[in-house]
């Protein structure tokens, strides 16, 4: 099963380590030690039962773990989180996306956890958003071939939910994300809607689903059960950036199930027209102004709508590294991107 073939890449992942001989196996275990050590230090706040059930989302995605299961988790310290989420702060950011690659199990809890309440201190909101890859990546090209398949990847991937509800009750997430971008799964309604009245026996709060631009958006049918619409916009926009047709069909979704609309990850490249692949990081010229431009389209179509709770622009890292103006990928840190 390819959700099973994600999670075993990690534990291969880590059995290599363990038969680094000698210094390096020793080292990587001290640094472990040191960081559950201060992540165990990290104060907790307590948040209380209540959940707003909708609010408005001024985010932005922090990764824990690089894409393509590059590893940064092990890295991440409590004086660099604190760091980045002060930085964020400063741009008026008021939420956060945990991205979390499909770990079931392990250290990576801890982190999530202390991160939370980090963020919570600084009073901004916290999604949930665990992810899992795909055998070519993206998780858009896991399929089954059969119902007995399907009935086993389901099981498997239900054990996954389970796992983060519970976390996310534990972290007081304030938003969990039950399923990310599953363009050839999420046509399986009865499923995902028994997912999420399982999750909903687990974490209290509310709850979402990140569905990809295009036809898995404009097809899904279970957004009732429920409490956002979410989408990972990276729909592409003509030359001149207008926005009606993807205005028109987020509205249309908001006015058949009636529910308020997030974008759980949106960004554009910031190499040269980023409006014609937003999702696209292959280098070229530089262009951040373009991708100013791009930002500003999309606020000015989305952000004053009723319906619309805000944006998780797509990405950081949980230690602030990377972006600039040399920086050509989606992060609009530390670049000419405007904001509200």
């Amino acid at each position: 099963m390819q959700l099973l073939r994600s999670i075993e890449s990690v534990k291969y992942r880590n059995l290599f380590l363990a038969v680094v001989p000698g210094a390096n196996a020793l080292a990587h275990r001290a640094r472990i030690a040191w960081q559950q050590a201060s992540l165990a230090a990290v104060p907790r706040m307590e948040m209380g039962p209540q959940y707003s059930k909708v609010f408005f989302q001024r985010g932005i995605s922090l990764l824990i773990e690089g894409e393509g299961n590059t590893r940064i988790d092990e890295w991440v310290e409590p004086k660099s989180v604190a760091a980045t989420l002060d930085a964020l702060t400063r741009y008026a950011i008021n939420a956060i996306a945990l991205v979390s690659y499909g770990k079931p199990e392990g250290p990576e809890a801890g982190l999530l956890e202390a991160i939370a309440s980090m963020a919570h201190q600084r009073g901004m909101k916290v999604m949930l958003k665990p992810q899992v890859w795909g055998p070519h990546g993206f998780p858009g090209t896991i399929d089954v071939s059969s119902n007995a398949e399907r009935r086993r990847w389901f099981e498997e991937y239900r054990r996954l939910v389970e796992h983060y509800a519970r976390l996310g009750t534990r972290m007081h997430a304030d938003l969990f994300c039950i399923g990310t971008e599953f363009v050839r799964m999420s046509r399986f309604e009865t499923e995902w809607r028994n997912l999420i009245a399982r999750a909903r026996e687990l974490y209290p709060g509310p709850m979402v689903y990140a569905a990809t631009q295009g036809p898995e958006f404009e097809t899904i049918q279970f957004w009732d059960a429920l409490d956002y619409i979410g989408m990972d916009n990276y729909y592409p926009l003509p030359d001149d950036l207008a926005t009606d047709r993807v205005l028109k069909v987020v509205e249309e979704a908001h006015e058949t199930y009636k529910r308020p609309v997030i974008f759980t990850e949106a960004g554009f490249s910031s190499y040269s027209s980023p409006h014609k692949a937003p999702w696209d990081e292959t280098p070229r010229s530089l262009a951040p102004d373009q991708q100013a431009r791009c930002y500003e389209a999309v606020f000015r179509a989305f952000y004053d709508k009723p319906w619309f709770q805000g944006v998780y622009w797509w990405k950081i890292d949980a230690t602030g590294t990377g972006g600039g103006l040399l920086d050509g990928s989606l992060t609009p840190y530390g670049k000419n991107t405007r904001t509200r």
